[in-house]
């Protein structure tokens, strides 16, 4: 008699344990998302759309220097669109197209 009064009680307690759990769980902040301010700093340096982003630059004995532009890995020599990459440094890359030379900062001014 006990026993089934207990098992009773579970099988109505458990479910609205575990609907608590999960709504809790919602409210939750993601601890590895970065501050609000900084997503909105970040959204506002940002380039416009279609202009080219340098987002990496792969350089290192041994190795070809790239760079990452708007998504596209893209070696020294190589097109991006109708310009060149011509060189990669530490935190730039220079692109040679028919307008000249562009170059892309990793860091953009306004942010330094």
């Amino acid at each position: 008699m006990v026993a089934r009064v207990i098992r009773g009680a579970a099988s109505l307690v458990l479910p609205l344990l575990a609907a608590g759990m999960a709504m809790a769980a919602e409210t939750l902040p993601d601890p590895t998302r970065p501050p609000a301010a900084m997503l909105a700093a970040s959204a506002a340096a940002s380039a416009p759309t279609g202009a080219l982003q340098l987002q990496s630059v792969l350089i290192g004995p041994g190795r070809t220097p790239a760079a990452v532009i708007s998504g596209q890995l893209v070696l020294v020599g190589g097109r991006v669109g109708d310009t060149r990459l011509v060189r990669v440094s530490e935190r730039s890359a220079v692109l040679r197209g028919p307008n000249g030379d562009t170059t892309l900062a990793l860091i953009p001014e306004s942010s330094r």
